[in-house]
């Protein structure tokens, strides 16, 4: 940057003269730290070539007399000062130059370089700054820095304690696991505290055991002294387990590693107590030890003998499993050739079968016995008594393939037998068939009289089934009411019509359980082979679809697989499908049917009925779906969508300023049976804002009876909230008064059966007027269902029933007929509250 110049008097004179300011220049320029300098205005004076290279500003800001503020300026707009706003880091910069003090620091330039800076000010003003490139010292510092705190963390976060002491015995450092396995408070947990102290702290609070605390602790500090390797464990007071290792340092010293061993202890003292208690239980165990020699004679026999006597073991002494009489089922010569090959043996179980009683069965294991040089000397091993366990084995067998109540093969011998019956006919080309039955009436027998009186029915039942085959025929209990019949070798299919024929002909007959003559008829479905199916799944599932069709054709009858059963069973199928999807399309309606005071023909509430419009079915009728409904477990999201709507079109009618009158809801068994029935309610009653004592619940009779305990327990919970309960079907079911009484009912319904020929048929009308006078003594309303003629109601108004319903008054009707009904009657108010009646879809 500087041009060179020579002294005036040197150019006068011819001789050369040495050029010290040559000189000078030439070490500025080849200086290995970069040198600027700036004159007190802070103008550039002066930069060398390592000042350029080191901060490789453009060229031309290197020319005298360019402010320090332009270089301070290139660098803030090059990010060398990292982000911020450009004129304020470029002010505050030149604003500390001025200041003119000497200055030294560490800057990295965004390309990783580090420099260190040093400024000092010159003499008369201005100062001169020296750039040192220190990035390799810089980042060996850095990496040093870096290693060491590693080094500091992993000492610090190791899973053992670490602490160090000098030659003197003075710690110099410890972890932090350390003092956690130690439990020392941090006080004393410093560098330079005396190795006594720590041993003293321990000795004071009892780690070491009772004693004298100063002998402890001199007498550790004399071993500590040695510095001699050691390891050991020790148990501190609270009981976790250490493990002390020690090393000397060679410069003095040692390093001692502390590791929690609590829980291997505990594994290896736990191990030693059960080593104690196995030989503990050995010495009582019911298992005997014998030893034998090369000829497999017993030498040694000791523990419990078979026979239970004391002495029984003395005459087997000397003598072979099979000179005793015992036998296995691989033949004793295998036997011994694996005792030949020296190979321990486990579990071999044995029999032995004695003149003068049962069979007798043993357990034994073994292993080989050596002597000192290696050879064989014999076998030891124990055997153990399991005649009585091999008795259970068998009973537990045969329990697998029988049915545990009848003792007839159960459904899986019965699925073995099926296939072998198929397996058989198809070699022979022989025919079979399949008679699934199922009992009719069998659970109202059971519910009504008992478990015992069912168990006691099911017994006699297998008994009439097996005297109505033939001796190659099978029967089997599948479960519950249901038995399946194997008939073999058939020649035509009158040939199991007989069978099925005898088969209920000998079912009606009655049975005598406890005092009480019992009858059950039964509904028999037939699956023949291979005319009707060829594999076992097909023909157990024909002959359950033909089974069902005699159920729907009146019980008491059997019915033959065909083609237009198959059809039926696709029929049912496809309105499963349907229905599953009806509630999404929004297919379900409620229709609402009156029910009316007959002391003054008022409307006191109403029932709704479920419809179904589908648009590929049409209307479905509910005898049709509500079946299928129950069967596949979708009454219970339908049962809850008909309460919220129900309430819904309850509290619609209050608010159209009607008169609050009740509306009723039949509950299915699948509903009672769930366990959110509670749930259900009061979600619908909350959701609509009903007052709850205008919802009235109707059960039937058979379905109260079907669990008394529970069913009591259930509407006593629905009664707590307030909602109304009437007993629906009353009179068809096999209640009695006592069990009434148990139950919070508010009402009770007659069936239409007594109700149809209550005009004309004198048992009907006393049947009515006995259930009449039964509700009016409990306290009951008593509603009289299917009322269809003027005749009907007048007697039923003579008998002093309370209200009737049915087609006499109206039909079943959309929500804005019964808008228009209640508009055309004076409702009631003293009947407002009796609540009315909700049976889903199987009423007309």
């Amino acid at each position: 940057m500087h041009e060179s110049h020579q002294d005036p008097a040197e150019q006068s004179t011819n001789k050369p003269a040495f050029d010290h300011r040559s000189v000078l220049e030439s070490m500025f320029e080849t200086m290995e730290e970069g040198v600027s300098v700036f004159d007190a205005d802070l103008r550039l004076v002066a930069v060398n070539r390592r000042f350029r290279e080191l901060l490789t500003f453009p060229d031309a800001l290197y020319v005298a007399g360019t402010p320090f503020e332009a270089f301070v300026r290139f660098n803030v707009e090059r990010g060398d000062y990292g982000p911020g706003d450009v004129e304020q880091q470029v002010r505050d910069r030149v604003e500390i130059a001025r200041k003119f003090e000497a200055h030294q620091f560490e800057r990295e330039r965004p390309d990783g370089t580090i420099l260190e800076v040093r400024g000092r000010p010159l003499p008369g003003g201005g100062f001169v700054t020296i750039y040192a490139d220190i990035t390799q010292r810089a980042r060996a510092e850095r990496g040093l820095r870096q290693a060491n705190l590693l080094l500091e963390k992993t000492f610090e976060t190791m899973d053992q304690g670490i602490s160090i002491a000098d030659k003197n015995l003075t710690m110099l450092g410890m972890n932090r696991r350390f003092r956690e396995l130690l439990d020392l408070p941090e006080s004393l947990c410093q560098p330079n505290t005396p190795f006594e102290a720590f041993i003293r702290y321990n000795a004071n609070r009892g780690d070491y055991g009772p004693g004298d605390a100063d002998e402890q602790v001199r007498t550790r500090v004399a071993i500590a002294s040695k510095f001699q390797p050691h390891c050991f464990e020790r148990e501190r007071p609270d009981g976790t387990v250490l493990e002390i290792r020690g090393m000397p340092m060679r410069e003095g010293g040692f390093v001692t590693i502390y590791t929690d061993v609590t829980l291997r202890a505990q594994a290896e003292r736990a191990m030693r107590e059960s080593e104690a208690r196995f030989r503990s239980l050995t010495e009582l165990s019911s298992d005997w030890f014998w030893e034998q020699d090369l000829q497999q004679r017993f030498t040694r026999l000791e523990g419990r003998h078979a026979s239970g006597g004391d002495t029984a073991f003395d005459a087997e002494l000397g003598k072979t499993w099979w000179e005793l009489g015992y036998e296995i089922e691989e033949g004793w010569e295998a036997h011994r050739l694996l005792l030949a090959e020296q190979t321990p043996f486990r579990d071999v179980v044995m029999r032995r079968i004695p003149l003068d009683g049962p069979a007798t069965y043993v357990r034994v294991s073994g292993t080989p016995i050596r002597a000192r040089d290696g050879s064989l000397a014999g076998y030891r091993g124990v055997g153990r008594d399991i005649t009585q366990q091999r008795g259970a084995e068998e009973r537990i067998r045969y329990l697998a393939t029988h049915d545990g109540l009848t003792g007839l093969p159960n459904r899986v011998w019965f699925s073995e037998l099926l296939q072998l019956a198929i397996q058989t006919a198809q070699r022979h080309g022989r025919r079979f068939a399949v008679l699934f039955i199922d009992l009719d009436q069998f659970k109202s027998i059971n519910d009504t009289l008992g478990h015992e009186v069912g168990d006691e029915l099911l017994k006699a039942v297998a008994l009439r089934l097996k005297a109505c085959l033939r001796g190659a025929d099978v029967v089997a209990r599948l479960g519950g009411d249901e038995f399946v019949v194997l008939q073999q070798d058939i020649q035509s299919t009158e040939d199991v019509a007989t069978v099925a024929r005898k088969i209920l002909a000998t079912l009606c007959e009655p049975v005598e359980i406890h005092d009480l003559n019992c009858r059950v008829t039964a509904s028999i479905g037939i699956c023949l082979y291979p005319d009707d199916a060829q594999d076992e799944r097909t023909l157990m599932k024909n002959a359950d679809v033909a089974m069902y069709l005699a159920k729907e054709r009146g019980k008491n009858n059997f019915q033959f697989h065909s083609s237009a059963v198959t059809a039926q069973s696709l029929e049912r199928m496809a309105l499963e499908l349907q229905l599953r999807n009806a509630m999404e399309r929004q297919e379900f309606a409620l229709h609402y049917q009156a029910k009316v005071d007959l002391n003054n023909n008022r409307i006191t509430g109403v029932e709704a009925l479920l419809r179904w419009n589908n648009a590929e079915l049409g209307c479905v009728g509910p005898a049709r779906f509500i079946p299928v409904a129950e069967q596949c477990g979708l009454i219970v999201p339908i049962g809850k969508w008909v309460l919220q709507q129900a309430c819904a079109q309850n509290v619609a009618w209050r608010r159209q300023g009607f008169a609050p009158i009740g509306v009723s809801v039949n509950l299915s068994v699948r509903q009672l049976m769930h366990d959110g029935l509670l749930d259900d309610i009061d979600e619908a009653l909350r959701s609509a804002g009903m007052d709850p004592t205008l919802l009235e619940l109707e059960i039937t009779e058979g379905m109260v009876m079907h669990d008394i305990e529970r069913m009591a327990q259930l509407l006593h919970a629905i009664k707590r909230m307030g909602v109304r309960i009437a007993i629906d079907d009353f009179g068809t079911g096999y209640s009695s008064l006592a069990h009434l009484k148990r139950f919070p009912v508010d009402v009770i319904k007659i069936d239409r059966s007594f109700v149809q020929d209550i005009a004309t048929d004198p048992a009907d009308r006393s049947i009515t007027e006995a259930i009449v006078a039964m509700g009016r003594t409990l306290n009951l309303r008593v509603v009289a269902e299917g009322v269809e003629t003027a005749e009907q109601r007048d007697v039923l108004r003579d008998i002093a029933c309370d209200e009737i319903q049915g087609y006499y008054f109206s039909r079943p009707v959309p929500p804005a007929q019964v808008e228009q009904l209640l508009q055309a009657h004076t409702i009631s108010t003293t009947a407002a509250r009796v609540g009315g009646h909700h049976r889903i879809g199987v009423k007309a």
